[in-house]
């Protein structure tokens, strides 16, 4: 990922508005992007020192994972985070459906792993047992670690789920 500051350009747009609004030709290859219809060629090269070139190598990159040291976490915390004000539901089309779920059973190779893995947010409080209409159940994989992988498959709910149509579920504040 390249960061470098936005303040530099006159205009940030994406690949697909340059192809669809102005029938740019995008040649990775050539390292270039042509406008046919001005007859000119756009060429990055990434040695540019001219400040509105569209390879400008940024001044300084920031640090982002030590600005950010509650979001990027060494270790995975014990304890759930702090409740948020922002409520999102996910719509399913029919309720009768969710209640077809499968259900997989652990390899008992990996079963001692699987409980202890378990166990450790049970007993701090963040998950409980229960019987909840539409459940998933999980399933374990072994990584090439010897550790484990827990998986649940939610296709089933995917499928019987409104489909939002933006790239940010609805979200709302409260």
């Amino acid at each position: 990922m390249l960061v470098t500051p936005v303040s530099d350009y006159d205009i940030l747009t994406s690949m697909d508005d340059l192809i669809r609004l102005v029938r740019a030709i995008i040649d990775c290859q050539k390292k270039s992007i042509y406008f046919s219809k001005y007859k000119v060629r756009v060429t990055c090269d990434g040695k540019s020192r001219e400040s509105r070139s569209p390879m400008t190598r940024p001044q300084e990159v920031p640090d982002i994972l030590a600005m950010l040291p509650k979001v990027f976490v060494t270790e995975v915390p014990e304890e759930l985070p702090p409740v948020r004000k922002i409520t999102h539901r996910i719509i399913l089309m029919d309720l009768i459906e969710l209640l077809k779920t499968r259900t997989f059973k652990p390899p008992q190779v990996l079963m001692t792993k699987y409980k202890a893995w378990i166990n450790k947010p049970i007993n701090a409080g963040i998950l409980h047992r229960t019987s909840v209409p539409g459940g998933a159940s999980i399933f374990v994989a072994a990584k090439s670690n010897g550790s484990i992988r827990p998986l649940v498959d939610l296709s089933f709910r995917n499928d019987n789920t409104q489909a939002h149509h933006t790239q940010i579920p609805e979200q709302t504040q409260s």
